[in-house]
């Protein structure tokens, strides 16, 4: 049995674009598996603070301003040893 010379280029053409098919499918995969590490590492860097966020978030809060309260003991001041900040209480 012989073969139209029509036929067969069809069945070439047929043949060839299903191997190129499963070639660059071959290769897509091979690419993204490339770069699935890259992918991970810059999910980790989006998710790391920047350095202007990271020292914003090593300054200290704003000194607070101590008071004291009637009816409670002094308190100590710190970074002075041996004062005490007390109610000045004036008796009517």
């Amino acid at each position: 049995m012989e073969m139209s010379p029509t036929l067969v280029d069809a069945f070439v053409l047929h043949l060839e674009a299903h191997l190129f098919r499963k070639w660059t499918a071959a290769m897509d995969a091979a690419e993204a598996a490339a770069w699935a590490p890259v992918r991970r590492r810059l999910a980790e860097i989006r998710e790391t603070p920047t350095w202007a966020e990271q020292q914003q978030l090593r300054k200290l809060p704003p000194p607070r301003q101590l008071r004291a309260t009637p009816g409670w003991p002094p308190i100590a001041i710190p970074g002075q040893p041996g004062k005490y900040l007390t109610v000045q209480e004036i008796a009517a």
